[in-house]
């Protein structure tokens, strides 16, 4: 084969590129710190690299959830530990206000003493995390109680703050103040009860008739929510078999067929499916009512055993906001684990050897020049050397 001088010099600019390219990429990873820096790098690898990524970027997020759950459940705690600590007082109160030898003046000013920590409790209740009321369900931005001229009102719901802490799991971290601090009247169907379209009832004197679109109970629960004549009165929920119907006061609800038989079919129409207004507020209201009446035999009865049934609810409630957070900061230290866990694998695949890529850099400097030296000799003639 008859080798040209353009071949020659087609191929010495051929390799002085392989060699610059080479030199090129190497300098890119030296730079970057990183070996991949475009899929055709290592496809394989990179497909692993941004595995891992998604895993971090996942474990970062359940991780503020965590934080964010037991900055909500610390909070709750220590506004149940005041609570425990106020209502222990009211009890010393009314065991003071239960003495017998005591005049009505006595107990009046006892009673003012108790109005003083009942307001307290509801400045409790009113607790805000970062402008968000751990105590009003999920309406956190609504204050939750409301206690005005000895009318209480709870204006939350009955439902729980959730955080998801791992894939398909999630963890409740609100208490709703309605469980615990002030519950309405309340009553609640039997179960498996049957919408039937057509049918008609009344609450509180505003009308809900049931049409095509309730098929389930949560269907009939959003209506009535959604509802403007009903949502400061009453608010509806379901444990997925039977409706729940509760004041947002100690009024009883005001149920009423209208056409057919609904409410009477459910069970919502019989006594037995319905709970006075009860909780701490309402204990500690009651008592001062009865301190002011002189009511010695309420006091000594029936106020001082509710107030060791509702602090025995708080204790039961702070037992399970402590399961709770023992729970959420067993995920948040695995979750530490597991973040550094990936990265580590993370930087074995894609970070570089710095000592190595450094040698790797000075061998294609050499190359580079050798190769610069080789195409300088071999390319000396010129086209006046030709005419010579």
């Amino acid at each position: 084969m008859r080798v040209t001088h353009r071949m020659i010099t087609d191929q010495v600019m051929a390799n002085l590129y392989n060699i610059t390219e080479r030199l090129l990429r190497v300098q890119d990873m030296l730079s970057s710190g990183k070996t991949l820096r475009r899929p055709s790098d290592d496809p394989v690898k990179l497909n692993h690299v941004l595995l891992l990524r998604t895993s971090i970027r996942k474990l970062e997020q359940y991780t503020a959830n965590v934080e964010d759950g037991l900055s909500w459940l610390n909070l709750t705690d220590t506004s149940l530990d005041q609570a425990t600590s106020v209502l222990q007082k009211v009890r010393t109160l009314a065991v003071q206000g239960a003495n017998g030898t005591l005049t009505p003046e006595d107990r009046a000013m006892i009673a003012t003493e108790v109005e003083k920590y009942l307001e307290e409790l509801v400045g409790i209740g009113n607790t805000a995390y970062a402008g968000r009321y751990i105590f009003s369900g999920t309406e956190t931005l609504t204050t939750p109680f409301v206690l005005a001229g000895g009318r209480l009102t709870y204006q939350g719901n009955g439902a729980s703050i959730q955080r998801e802490i791992s894939e398909g799991v999630v963890v409740a971290i609100g208490v709703p103040g309605d469980g615990l601090f002030f519950r309405g009247f309340e009553v609640q169907s039997n179960e498996g009860i049957t919408l039937t379209v057509g049918e008609r009832f009344a609450v509180n004197g505003v009308e809900i008739e049931i049409d095509g679109t309730m098929t389930t109970l949560e269907d009939l629960v959003r209506r009535i929510n959604e509802d403007p004549a009903l949502k400061e009165e009453v608010y509806a929920f379901t444990d997925g078999k039977r409706l729940f119907l509760r004041s947002r006061t100690e009024t009883p609800i005001d149920l009423v067929d209208v056409s057919g038989t609904f409410l009477q079919d459910s069970g919502m129409l019989d006594p037995a499916n319905s709970r006075e207004a009860w909780g701490i507020l309402k204990v500690v209201r009651d008592l001062a009512e009865h301190l002011r009446e002189n009511r010695v035999d309420l006091v000594s009865g029936e106020d001082l055993e509710k107030l060791d049934q509702a602090l025995d609810l708080l204790l039961k409630v702070r037992a399970e906001v402590g399961a709770r957070t023992l729970r959420l900061e067993n995920a948040l230290g695995r979750f530490e684990d597991f973040t550094t866990n990936f990265k580590k694998l993370l930087s074995l695949d894609e970070d570089i050897d710095v000592a190595e890529v450094v040698v790797q850099l000075q061998e294609h400097q050499n190359v580079y020049q050798m190769a610069l030296a080789a195409a300088a000799r071999l390319m000396q003639p010129t086209l006046l050397d030709f005419l010579r």
